[in-house]
C-alpha cells in the first residue's frame, strides 16, 4: 500500500505545481503530508486479494460539483499552502488500488496508468480491460459501498423528435348546382291586331338557369324631399 500511495501523492504534487509558481519546499512537504493522510485513510480499506473492493472509497475526484477534496485540503493545511493555489484541472479522477495507480483527466477521456518509474509524469499505457470499474467512480468522501464500483448504466436512448404538425388544408368552396326552373306556357298565345286574331305557336318548357352568386342587396333608395315638393306644387297648379 505504501508504494501505491506514494506514487499517487507524487503524481498529485507535480500536477498541482505544473506551472512552477509554488515553492519547491512546500510542494515536497505537501506530497509527504498527503501520503501520510492517504495511508491513514486507506489502512482499513485495502484489499490486495480483491483490488476492486473499496475502489470507490479510494478515489480522489475533482469536478465542477466537487471542487474541494478533503485529503488535499488537509495536506494544504499541514504545509502552509492555500487550496486555491493548487493548479488543479477542471476534472480529475485518481484511483489508488493495490498494484496500480490510474488517473483520468476529463470525464470523457480515457484513463492512464501512473507508474513509479515515471515519477508522476502523467504518461502511461491505458489498460482497457479495467476500464469498466474505473469509470464514473465517486470521490473518497462518498457514502458508496466498499464493494466494486458499479458500472455506469447505459445511457437512455434519446426520444424521437415529435413530428411537426401538418399544415391544415384550406376548405374548398362548395359548388352549388345550377337550379332549373320550368315555366309552363300555353301551346298557343293569342295575338290581337286590328281585325285579325291569330295564334303564334310556342314551345315548352321554357328553361331558365339560376345560379346563386351571393351578391349584396342594393341599398334602399331614399326619397328626395325637393323632388316631392316640386311634384306637389305642379299638381296643385294643375
Amino acid at each position: 500500500m505504501r508504494e501505491e500511495v506514494e506514487t499517487g501523492a507524487q503524481f498529485l504534487s507535480r500536477l498541482v505545481n505544473r506551472h512552477g509558481r509554488l515553492d519547491e519546499g512546500r510542494i515536497e512537504q505537501f506530497g509527504e503530508r498527503l501520503a501520510t493522510i492517504l495511508q491513514e485513510r486507506y489502512s482499513r480499506h485495502w484489499y490486495p486479494e480483491n483490488p476492486a473492493k473499496g475502489q470507490a472509497y479510494r478515489c480522489i475526484r475533482i469536478n465542477r460539483r466537487q471542487w474541494v477534496d478533503e485529503s488535499l485540503l488537509r495536506a494544504c493545511a499541514g504545509c502552509g499552502l492555500e487550496y486555491s493555489q493548487l493548479a488543479l484541472p477542471g476534472e480529475l479522477s485518481l484511483w489508488i488500488d493495490p498494484g496500480e495507480v490510474c488517473c483520468r483527466l476529463g470525464e470523457n477521456s480515457q484513463y492512464f496508468t501512473v507508474s513509479p518509474s515515471e515519477g508522476g509524469s502523467g504518461k502511461g499505457t491505458p489498460e482497457p480491460e479495467t476500464s469498466d470499474y474505473h469509470s464514473e467512480s465517486p470521490s473518497e468522501s462518498s457514502s458508496e459501498d466498499e464493494g466494486s464500483a458499479r458500472p455506469s448504466p447505459a445511457p437512455a436512448p434519446a426520444p424521437a423528435p415529435a413530428p411537426a404538425p401538418s399544415r391544415p388544408a384550406l376548405p374548398e368552396p362548395s359548388k352549388q348546382a345550377a337550379e332549373l326552373f320550368y315555366v309552363p306556357a300555353p301551346m298557343w298565345v293569342p295575338c290581337t291586331t286590328q281585325r285579325l286574331v291569330s295564334y303564334i305557336p310556342t314551345y315548352q318548357p321554357l328553361t331558365f338557369y339560376y345560379v346563386s352568386v351571393g351578391a349584396k342587396p342594393s341599398p334602399a333608395k331614399r326619397s328626395n324631399p325637393d323632388r316631392l315638393r316640386r311634384l306637389t306644387h305642379r299638381a296643385a297648379r294643375a
